[in-house]
Formats: C-alpha cells, sequence, structure tokens
C-alpha cells in the first residue's frame, strides 16, 4: 500500500480507541504527516447558518474561525467550493496570486494570521443540511499546493469526513441493539443536526413528514430519557457537550412502565409467575394481576398471544 492508503487504514482503525469529541484533532494531526501544511481547519454547520456548530483548528488562533465566519461574503473560494461540491480547491485555480494579496478577504482575515496559501474541501448532505469544511494553510507563498497534493487531500478528505461519522455511531453499534432496527443521529442541546444517518433521516421524514428546518421537528427528551412521538421511541444518550438521539418505531412494550416491561420479557422466556416474582422480589399474584392489566392494555388474551405481538413488533 502507498502512504495515502496506509493512512486510511490507520484512520478506520483508529475510531475504535479515539474519543470522538477529540477525533478532528487527532486525525488532523495523523494528516500531517502525508502532507505538508502549518495549519488546517474543520468545521460543520447547517447550510441556514452563517456559523460554524463544531469546529477545530491546529496551529492557528482561537479566534480564526470566527474571523471567517464574518468574511464569507468577501471570500471567493466559497462559491468555488459550493460549485464544486466532494473536490478540493486550491485558491489559485479561484484567483492569481496578485489579485489575492489584493482582496479584501487578504486583507480582512487571511493576512492577519499568516495564510499565504489555501487548498480547502467541503462535503454537503442534502437530506440533513449539514455541511463540513476542510481546509489546509500554508504560511510560505513561495510553498503553494501542488496539483499532486491537491487530489491526495481530495482523497483524503472524504475519508476523513466518512471516520468521522462512523466515530460518532461506533459506541451505538456497541450496544446491544441489533434486534431493534434503531437510527441514530447527533445534534446540539437545541436539535441542530451535526451527524445523521442516512436511516434516521427516513424514519423521522416517515413519523413527520419532510422538514425544511435545520433543527429536529420534536422537541428532545432530556439527556439519559427516552420519550414516544409520532409513533417513534427517542433516546437521549450524552455525547459530550452532544447528544446522540436514538430513534425506533415505537413498540408495544414502549407504552408500559418499566415493571411491566420486565414482566414481559420474562413472559416471552418462558417463565412462570413463582419465578418471575422471586427474580423481580414480587409476590406471584402481584406479577398475575400486573400481567392482565397488560393483556388489556396491549388487547390481548393469553400468553402466546403476548409473546406473538412481541416477537413480531421486534421486527421492525
Amino acid at each position: 500500500m502507498d502512504r495515502v492508503d496506509v493512512f486510511i487504514a490507520n484512520l478506520y482503525q483508529s475510531i475504535e480507541h479515539c474519543r470522538t469529541d477529540s477525533f478532528r484533532e487527532t486525525a488532523l494531526q495523523l494528516l500531517a504527516n502525508v502532507l505538508d501544511f502549518d495549519a488546517a481547519l474543520w468545521g460543520s454547520g447547517n447550510y441556514t447558518s452563517s456559523v460554524f456548530h463544531s469546529v477545530v483548528t491546529i496551529g492557528l488562533e482561537p479566534d480564526y474561525p470566527r474571523a471567517l465566519e464574518q468574511t464569507q461574503g468577501i471570500n471567493p473560494i466559497l462559491p468555488a467550493l459550493m460549485s464544486n461540491v466532494g473536490h478540493a480547491v486550491d485558491m489559485r485555480s479561484v484567483i492569481d496570486d496578485a489579485a489575492f494579496r489584493d482582496s479584501r478577504i487578504y486583507r480582512e482575515c487571511f493576512s492577519g494570521y499568516g495564510v499565504e496559501r489555501i487548498l480547502s474541501y467541503i462535503a454537503y448532505d442534502a437530506r440533513s443540511h449539514v455541511y463540513t469544511l476542510l481546509s489546509l494553510y500554508r504560511f510560505d507563498a513561495e510553498r503553494a499546493f501542488s496539483e499532486d497534493e491537491r487530489q491526495i487531500f481530495e482523497r483524503i478528505a472524504y475519508h476523513l469526513i466518512a471516520a468521522e461519522s462512523h466515530a460518532f455511531f461506533f459506541h451505538v453499534a456497541l450496544r446491544d441493539r441489533l434486534h431493534t432496527r434503531v437510527q441514530a443521529a447527533v445534534c446540539d442541546d437545541h436539535g441542530l443536526l451535526y451527524q445523521a444517518q442516512p436511516g434516521f433521516i427516513d424514519l423521522v421524514e416517515e413519523a413527520f413528514g419532510p422538514w425544511q428546518q435545520p433543527h429536529l421537528p420534536f422537541a428532545l427528551p432530556p439527556p439519559g430519557e427516552s420519550c414516544l412521538c409520532n409513533d417513534l421511541h427517542i433516546e437521549n444518550e450524552p455525547l459530550g457537550d452532544l447528544f446522540c438521539i436514538v430513534v425506533r418505531r415505537a413498540n408495544p412494550l414502549d407504552a408500559l412502565q418499566s415493571r411491566d416491561r420486565e414482566i414481559v420479557a420474562a413472559i416471552c422466556r418462558g417463565m412462570t409467575f413463582k419465578d418471575i416474582g422471586r427474580e423481580l422480589h414480587l409476590a406471584p399474584s402481584t406479577v398475575s394481576n400486573r400481567l392482565y392489566r397488560v393483556y388489556r392494555k396491549l388487547g390481548v388474551t393469553s400468553r402466546s398471544s403476548l409473546v406473538r405481538l412481541i416477537h413480531r413488533s421486534s421486527r421492525y
């Protein structure tokens, strides 16, 4: 394998050991072993917003992302990137050196941070409306990015973004969820999406219809809790400063109290009232009474019909 293949392989292998909140910085540091650059930015946001909702930089002053946001309207590379989504763009292909150094964007943003050469890549998900910007910078005007470096960055940038998405959802796969057909997304406390699995968008649009707003079309349950909404079971798991929102189609068990769900699960395992009572520290008569109320709530009349209902719903 060439060095790019090795980088990509190591990138995906690092997912298991790297925290999601530090993945971008770690990946950019690894990238420095493949491409020569002095600084980098990795930011994402919503197409309706003019600010990054998540951004990491290396080799730059902390206020650089803010300066970049404030000068979007005079940044000539941005329209070029939006016209070439999924392709790396060198600033030199947009504006020549003399015009660049005489431009407002150079005077009001780049020159103040020592930026002389820029190589950028933008990705956009039309369904979640999330864009991701990756930019590499050099501080020496004599060290222009070559066409070979542009092609390498274009190839790597795709995998950087894909690997980050895998990293966000890796912890979901570690949980015992294989039977529930769950889908997940990552958002902030306002419901603004950072990452979303395609199946997550499918389920939400099925329940709420297509939505054009940058935020999720439902209120988030409190962190660590779940709720039912429009036939979806929605769970909110804290993920550092963000939240992993896990959704699936609601099933009959979701409408039951936790103790009743435990009883139903035990019935589905073939346990007797006596065995269930011993396991849950309940009298067998209490187990029987609660199960009868479950029958009425779920519209079933026997153990066998209850088991069939639960097994049938678990397939969706």
